[in-house]
């Protein structure tokens, strides 16, 4: 049975302030003329009085030994009967119940349960179901459509029955109609899960409901073959495909909840399989958004190594400034000195020799030039590259693709794959970098005099940077995923949306049309701009 307290019905609460009091369960002069005008006694005005009110705010008869006292003394003295006065004694209440329900019932202009009640559950329920799952929630559209209705609620009991028994019908539609997509060959694999392999330990229904461990970088590869053995059992997507989320993720948590036995002594097929068919949907999708999240912690850490590496050499730059500026002062005087530019260009190879080298020279001016343009962009690849590898493992499994028709970031991401292997440090390749700021395209696009080329290094960060950003916003998207999935598909058809839209717009204040919502815009901000204008010499606040 589900619980009282997780629903909206109603219920006396345990204690009210007076102005709570006074608001719920005040009386007004109608009222009180109500009260007088069918009852004869203190007794009688006092139950009439109990029970209109509590029906107003409960929406049903309660049981007059279940009213606290507190509201009964607060009525009472409206009344002007003293707290000693009591409610009719259940003998004499029997008698009078029809008729003070009656009256009140015309006087709030509601009906009783049995006036049509049950159909009007049902009905709510029927639209309901289809989209919700928690009996709870079904439980709170049938009192909202009875109160709707000016139907008076039934017990609780009642209806946590009719909404259990209507939910089990529709489970059992749902389970023959997915029942009925699957072939002899799925049926056969879905009922392998629940069977021990030869040479293995464990089912594979047990390794769905069983986790590699934490999601961390060390484990990418147990995720990555996971996903890759989830993906090679079958696809439970097109089986599935009209049935509403709430409903897989109610049916994947039931089978979670279920041990072996228990999947295996369902008695009826269909059930058992729509349970796996469920948990297999949502562990795919699980394990795509533990890979994708890996994928965005380790993006993270890279940019904060990098950001942190540029801020300690920031204090150490100044060693690396007077050697560069040593070697410089070397070179002009060996130029004073040299008697021919062939002279100068040996004694320059053998200043720049004895210093480490062109490669070492060349990288603490990088670093120097890195340090005063304050960018940290070429200390990118040092924290990237000891895990490069597990990160493009993660990534082929997930098989990112594009939301919208701009696909410049994922073309370069093939380019970047495509290349990954690749020892070569530059890129003779066309990419169109249009995604990224004017100051990533000048790291990543060299120039010498063999012609422009693109830095292999320099387009992997780039790539993996503004991907890891661009799965954040949602495009693009991986398919089969959760967390990051193709948003489109979780939006409203179209034509379920125009069906509200006149009614939305008219809530909201705004024009149902586009000609007249552009219309009304413009008129807003030009009224808004005229506003600004008339106060910008009085407004100290503004300056142009």
């Amino acid at each position: 049975m589900t619980a009282i307290d997780r629903t909206a019905y109603p219920r006396f609460g345990k204690r009210w302030t007076a102005d709570e009091l006074h608001e719920r369960y005040g009386l007004s002069e109608g009222e009180l003329t109500l009260v007088a005008g069918h009852t004869i006694g203190d007794a009688q005005r006092l139950t009439f009085a109990t029970m209109l009110k509590t029906r107003q705010q409960l929406g049903c008869f309660a049981s007059l030994q279940d009213v606290p006292r507190q509201i009964t003394e607060h009525l009472a003295e409206q009344l002007g009967l003293t707290s000693a006065t009591s409610l009719l004694v259940a003998e004499v209440q029997k008698k009078t119940r029809f008729r003070y329900r009656k009256a009140i019932r015309r006087q709030l202009g509601s009906r009783s349960f049995a006036e049509g009640g049950r159909v009007c559950v049902e009905n709510a329920v029927a639209e309901a179901v289809v989209t919700m799952s928690d009996p709870a929630d079904l439980i709170n559209v049938a009192i909202e459509r009875l109160v709707r209705a000016g139907i008076e609620l039934p017990s609780f009991g009642t209806l946590d029955r009719i909404v259990g028994r209507m939910r089990q019908e529709n489970h059992a539609q749902l389970y023959a109609r997915i029942a009925q997509r699957l072939t002899a060959e799925h049926r056969a694999v879905l009922d392998g899960l629940l069977q021990l392999p030869v040479e293995e330990r464990i089912t594979g229904f047990a390794k769905l409901k069983q986790a590699p461990g934490p999601p961390t970088l060390n484990r990418v590869a147990e995720w990555a073959s996971r996903l890759a053995w989830l993906t090679s059992l079958l696809d439970p997507a097109p089986f599935l495909e009209d049935i509403p989320h709430t409903k897989i993720r109610q049916f994947a948590a039931e089978a979670h909840a279920h041990e072996i036995g228990d999947m295996r002594g369902i008695r009826g097929h269909a059930r058992r399989h729509t349970l796996l068919l469920c948990l297999l949907q949502r562990t795919r999708a699980a394990t795509r958004d533990e890979l994708a999240l890996m994928f965005l912690r380790r993006m993270r850490r890279i940019r904060k190594a990098a950001k942190d590496r540029l801020l300690t050499l920031q204090e150490q730059h100044r060693e690396l400034e007077a050697a560069l500026i040593a070697v410089l002062g070397r070179v002009i005087s060996s130029a004073k000195s040299a008697a021919s530019d062939r002279c100068l260009g040996r004694q320059v190879r053998d200043i720049l020799t004895d210093q480490g080298g062109i490669e070492v020279l060349g990288a603490h001016y990088e670093t120097v030039s890195a340090c005063l343009r304050n960018n940290e962009l070429p200390f990118l690849w040092p924290a990237h590259a000891p895990k490069r590898a597990v990160l493009f493992q993660a990534l082929e499994q997930l098989e990112p693709e594009a939301a919208t028709q701009d696909r410049r970031l994922l073309d370069a991401f093939d380019v970047v794959r495509a290349n990954r292997h690749t020892r070569r440090d530059e890129l003779a390749v066309e990419v169109d970098l249009g995604f990224a700021s004017q100051r990533w395209q000048t790291f990543v696009r060299k120039r010498t005099k063999a012609g422009d080329h693109v830095d292999r290094r320099a387009l992997e960060v780039c790539v993996l940077v503004h991907l890891a950003d661009a799965l954040e916003c949602g495009d693009p998207y991986v398919a089969g995923s959760e967390a990051y999935a193709d948003y489109r598909a979780q939006l409203l058809p179209w034509d379920r949306c125009q069906a509200r839209v006149h009614d939305y717009c008219r809530a909201l204040g705004l024009p149902s049309n586009g000609r007249d919502l552009v219309d009304s815009l413009q008129e807003h901000l030009g009224h808004a701009a005229a506003d600004t204008d008339a106060a910008f010499p009085d407004n100290t606040e503004l300056s142009i």
